[in-house]
């Protein structure tokens, strides 16, 4: 059987690759495995040493959606990067894999001026900064940087979804959208844009194909973007800053809680929650997409 592998994979690719395969995920009665899904007559294995493994004909087509296949190991783009680097775009997304609440994308400018501001924030990896942290440096963020958010309700990412069955066309959409409104509304003089890769570039302008403007001069796609770009760090901590308001604000609209991720106990809830709710109702909150099924 053909496969191909690809080890130590970012968190941010295991979760993209969880949301696009939600609705093909099989039972895994395997303890070294975190999921396992069959499309295409492929099987993908997530392993909790964050090895990714394809097993089947053509699997490296399948691959592809998510890595660059040049040397079956994870690849990213080699760029070397100054994490300090002024006059630079930064693009990062939070929500894709939560199955509660919108997805929300972020594109900031980072100049030269702001940089010894942004120093004294505390600012690293949002994933390592705790809900209170994140909403304490997001708000000052807020106030000093140019940037655009993205913010894809639950209503128009179902919508999206039903329509082109793929979580990567509508980040692709949303990233091009947030840069495109950054430049336009701050007429930013950017030498280079940063995103967070989550697809190959390839897959990234395949899926832009249909869009009128698509924004593709200096950009340059790296893997854990937060740990390498200033700019990437605080868009990704502005994007979990307005994903957790809009959060709250959904908590308080239909008086229920709304954990983050998409654990089998927030699967279980999500249940629940469609049994409580009417379709037009839970749609506004959960994305209906993921797979329920009990394992």
């Amino acid at each position: 059987m053909t496969s191909c592998s690809f080890k130590r994979v970012d968190d941010k690719v295991i979760a993209n690759i969880q949301a696009a395969y939600q609705a093909y995920q099989i039972a895994n009665k395997d303890p070294n495995k975190v999921a396992v899904y069959f499309v295409n007559n492929i099987k993908i294995s997530i392993y909790h040493t964050k090895t990714v493994l394809f097993q089947g004909e053509h699997c490296e087509q399948e691959a592809k959606k998510f890595f660059q296949i040049n040397n079956p190991k994870l690849t990213h783009t080699k760029t070397s990067l100054n994490y300090y680097k002024p006059d630079v775009i930064g693009n990062d997304e939070v929500g894709v894999g939560d199955v509660f609440g919108p997805l929300v994308v972020t594109s900031c400018f980072i100049d030269k001026n702001v940089i010894p501001q942004l120093k004294t924030l505390g600012i690293k990896d949002s994933k390592k900064l705790s809900d209170y942290q994140i909403m304490k440096i997001g708000g000052q963020l807020k106030k000093i940087v140019p940037y655009h958010s993205e913010i894809i309700d639950n209503q128009t990412y179902n919508y999206w979804y039903n329509q082109y069955q793929n979580a990567h066309v509508i980040k692709a959409i949303a990233h091009n959208n947030a840069i495109k409104q950054l430049i336009k509304k701050y007429h930013c003089q950017y030498r280079q844009i940063i995103i967070d890769q989550f697809v190959n570039e390839k897959k990234y302008y395949e899926y832009l194909a249909a869009q009128s403007e698509v924004i593709k001069h200096n950009v340059v796609f790296v893997t854990k973007g937060e740990d390498k770009s200033l700019a990437v760090a605080c868009s990704a901590i502005i994007s979990r800053y307005l994903f957790l308001e809009a959060i709250m604000k959904l908590e308080y609209q239909f008086q229920i809680a709304l954990p983050l991720g998409a654990s089998e106990q927030v699967k279980l809830l999500a249940n629940t929650y469609k049994k409580q709710f009417k379709p037009a109702e839970y749609r506004q909150f959960m994305k209906i997409h993921f797979n329920l099924a009990k394992k």
